[in-house]
């Protein structure tokens, strides 16, 4: 995860501080007969109440994956003040005589409780207005559905590990002794082995998808060339480019960030709905001038946002329609030098080269491979 956190969404710094805090507390935990206690201190005591940073750190783990964020912001460390606020509380003799403690270790159970639901139910709304609810996503189903799959596993172990934890202050309460969630950690244990298991047996979650799919081609036998291949426009945009931005383009890029998934789906229903590249003059600014943007918008798009080119994309596009045609019967009345001007392109040679290169068949080959699957 950490070799490919450029380009892996599953990962972000706050995933690889969860896993490392919680391995080193169940490394504490489970080692009690080993001697290790020599030079680890056990979790005992105020000093467990630092443990409950895994909470926020959650809900910041899930907030960088919604919004697809690689930079973390200062103002994150807001999420500490309770924490410290917990731990000052406790630390202090003078402030435990005060009304705040005037039910002992209830006190603290009450306010630990309060913290825990407060970020489940932060996450809760987080999730479900920005992936599992949200509909009409217009880039990369596959990509999003494994992000949908993934959050709801892991607010699934979250919730569950929080009930037992729950369980573990409130056995600690009744039984007045220190409140370090200890007395359920078998039951924790089991449930972050889950989530380990699950990270280690998902590969798009290690690697995340760009580093996967080059993974994958190493060991992909390959393919015979028999029908013709259409590449999917909608396949060529990506969420999260891996290019250095010039300060012009980052400050665009603050911009336009919650625009993307928009312009994209707009794009492509010009493309494939509208036949826009059907104009020979067709341009990036033909296509903010549709979509009522800046020109530097649909240019910043196509160079951060998509694995093609423009003029790819467009050629993409015009042999596209130029299949779609085909298919209708377009062929039955019309040349294919009609053909060849009615998607856009300014005369037959530049169509079929086009053609020959995305489909590896020419116009002719293909024609007749239809006409003879037809009879």
């Amino acid at each position: 995860m950490v070799t490919s956190h450029k380009s892996n969404p599953f990962y972000n710094a706050f995933l690889l501080l969860i896993i490392i805090v919680v391995s080193f507390r169940f490394l504490i935990q489970g080692t009690y007969q080993l001697g290790m206690q020599a030079f680890l201190t056990p979790i005992q005591g105020i000093t467990s109440i630092w443990y409950l940073a895994l909470i926020p750190c959650f809900y910041l783990y899930y907030k960088n994956l919604v919004h697809q964020k690689k930079r973390y912001n200062p103002k994150d460390l807001k999420h500490l003040i309770f924490i410290v606020f917990l731990y000052v509380i406790n630390a202090n003799a003078s402030i435990k005589e005060s009304f705040l403690f005037h039910f002992g270790r209830l006190t603290n159970f009450i306010l630990i409780i309060g913290f825990i639901f407060f970020y489940l139910i932060l996450i809760f709304n987080l999730l479900s207005k920005s992936i599992w609810f949200k509909k009409n996503i217009p880039i990369n189903n596959v990509h999003f559905s494994l992000i949908k799959n993934w959050s709801i596993y892991l607010f699934t172990m979250n919730v569950l590990g929080s009930i037992a934890l729950i369980a573990s202050f409130y056995k600690e309460v009744n039984s007045e002794s220190s409140i370090t969630g200890k007395s359920m950690a078998p039951f924790l244990l089991v449930f972050w082995l889950f989530i380990f298991f699950k990270i280690l047996t998902s590969p798009e979650i290690l690697y995340g998808l760009p580093i996967l799919n080059k993974k994958l081609l190493k060991f992909s036998s390959p393919t015979i060339k028999s029908d013709p291949v259409i590449i999917s426009t909608n396949k060529n945009w990506i969420l999260e480019p891996d290019s250095q931005k010039n300060n012009p383009d980052l400050k665009l890029q603050e911009k336009i960030r919650s625009n993307i998934f928009s312009y994209i789906d707009k794009v492509d229903k010009l493309c494939l709905e509208e036949f826009i590249f059907r104009n020979p003059k067709a341009s990036p600014y033909e296509i903010a001038t549709k979509l009522g943007v800046p020109t530097s918008h649909i240019v910043y798009l196509f160079k951060y946002h998509s694995n093609i080119s423009f003029t790819e994309y467009r050629m993409y596009c015009r042999i596209q329609d130029a299949i779609t045609l085909i298919e209708s019967g377009y062929l039955k009345t019309n040349t294919l030098e009609s053909l060849a001007y009615k998607t856009g392109f300014a005369s037959y040679n530049p169509f079929f080269i086009a053609f020959k290169k995305i489909t590896t068949h020419s116009p002719q080959d293909y024609l007749k491979s239809k006409i003879t699957i037809a009879s």
